[in-house]
């Protein structure tokens, strides 16, 4: 590792973080995700002799968890166990009596099994480029309404049930950062899901998205993409892809990638199983 140091990374280091994603075609990191990730969680990594970053990997700290992501190392810099060291160096910022999970390339799985790391599932990811909304199959008796503050509680709540854990300060800053939020309520005004959707260089991400049945999930997939023209990104657990997989596909979507979703300091997932949620990134899990 002649020649590189680790440190801590900040906003000072978003340009050199948009050049080392592009490098990686990882499109989705611009400025704006990349402050969000910074002050969402704690980035590592190796810098040259000049300051240029050449590396990087982020922890995000929940109650009941903590996730890894963004872990990159440019191509110039492979094969001298950065990764590995960003790793540890994460692992050991983390709380030591929680699970850590991340979601593992083709190329880092092997790293993070020699690490300690096996996988305890997979995620799915959907992309489609012109999809048809009026494909999804919708209710009149679910109420789609824009999403407010106000909503924060029983959003926070459906979260928790997705993700496994508590995590209420970054989906107040990620409402803050999508575009397009929506809240599903029945005929009784109970909260039965709810939708992001954050804009990127390359793609409207939906995410995070938690519904407590299918017809809610289209219903609000449906509405955030309607008025929208481009290409549309989806992350989310395998059970719901095997759920809603027939309907994305009628709507134009195709299955991209299948990826290990691992865990360290734990053995099973701690979300709800019967829920179907959707990824705010592969990074925030």
């Amino acid at each position: 590792m002649t020649n590189v140091v680790q440190r801590a990374l900040t906003l000072d280091d978003i340009p050199d973080l948009i050049a080392l994603s592009q490098e990686v075609d990882w499109p989705d990191y611009n400025a704006e995700e990349l402050t969000s990730l910074l002050t969402n969680g704690y980035f590592t990594g190796f810098s040259t002799a000049d300051g240029q970053v050449i590396s990087c990997a982020g922890l995000f700290q929940y109650d009941r968890m903590a996730s890894i992501g963004a872990v990159i190392v440019s191509e110039t810099h492979r094969g001298l166990g950065l990764a590995r060291k960003m790793i540890d160096t994460l692992l050991d910022q983390c709380d030591q009596s929680i699970p850590v999970v991340l979601t593992a390339t083709v190329q880092g799985r092997p790293v993070y099994e020699k690490i300690g790391f096996h996988t305890a599932g997979y995620i799915t990811t959907y992309k489609a480029q012109n999809p048809n909304p009026e494909a999804l199959r919708v209710s009149d008796d679910i109420h789609l309404s824009p999403a407010d503050e106000s909503h924060l509680p029983c959003i926070e709540a459906l979260d928790e049930k997705g993700a496994g854990t508590n995590r209420s300060s970054f989906i107040k800053n990620r409402m803050n950062r999508a575009a397009r939020r929506i809240i599903a309520q029945n005929e009784h005004h109970d909260t039965t899901g709810f939708a992001f959707g954050v804009e990127t260089p390359a793609n409207l991400m939906i995410g995070p998205l938690a519904a407590n049945d299918e017809l809610t999930a289209l219903s609000l997939i449906r509405s955030l993409i309607s008025s929208y023209s481009g290409p549309i990104r989806l992350d989310m657990q395998e059970e719901t892809a095997e759920r809603l997989h027939e309907s994305l596909v009628e709507a134009g979507f195709t299955k991209t990638n299948k990826a290990h979703f691992m865990m360290i300091r734990g053995k099973e997932k701690l979300n709800e199983p019967a829920l179907l949620y959707f990824l705010a990134s592969q990074a925030f899990s």
